[in-house]
């Protein structure tokens, strides 16, 4: 199946402090990609890695913190950037990033039972 034609997956609740300053840049051809490094736990080392397996190929809605705007983008595979800055309180870094990212008319996303089993696993 198109990724077109894949239904777009809203980003968790649970996840959405963790984007509220993504960095977005575009490309000499204008394709908009984001991204942002973190300090994580390990759960939620865990959670994030299993929504990015389970979203490859498929579209998330990113929402803008503090409007009504969305974004769409396709996420890419997380990257380890070595230990937390504060390792007492987390343990990792890592780099989440999206590429391809357009506007969105916040409609349409899949149901919150759905989405909920790209976070936990079961």
């Amino acid at each position: 199946m198109p990724l077109s034609q894949n239904p777009i997956v809203e980003w968790p609740a649970e996840f959405e402090h963790l984007v509220q300053s993504l960095q977005i840049s575009a490309d000499a051809d204008s394709t908009r990609n984001g991204h942002i490094d973190v300090d994580v736990d390990a759960e939620t080392l865990f959670r994030l890695n299993v929504f990015e397996a389970r979203m490859r190929h498929r579209r998330v809605r990113l929402r803008v913190p503090g409007t009504d705007e969305c974004l769409v983008a396709e996420m890419n595979v997380l990257v380890g950037l070595g230990a937390a800055d504060n390792p007492g309180r987390r343990s990792a870094k890592v780099r989440i990033s999206f590429h391809d990212i357009q506007e969105d008319g916040c409609v349409d996303p899949v149901p919150s039972d759905e989405a909920a089993l790209f976070v936990h696993p079961g």
